[in-house]
């Protein structure tokens, strides 16, 4: 899909996503979230843009872990 900028998709793509992903939403919620996917957009594309290599990230839980 090809945004309008780096940082936005249109409101038509971005229902088209919400559409692909099954999540079945009204063209007012699209609406009323579209603005927080623009305002995240740019963070997850910096995460996206991380070389790990063979790095693999765990996550670790210890519940006797004392504070």
């Amino acid at each position: 899909m090809t945004s309008t900028s780096d940082h936005e998709v249109s409101l038509e793509q971005f229902r088209i996503m919400a559409e692909l992903a099954g999540l079945g939403m009204t063209q007012q919620e699209l609406e009323e979230l579209k603005p927080l996917y623009d305002l995240y957009l740019p963070y997850i594309n910096q995460l996206h843009s991380l070389d790990l290599g063979a790095e693999e990230i765990a996550l670790s839980f210890h519940p006797d872990w004392t504070s």
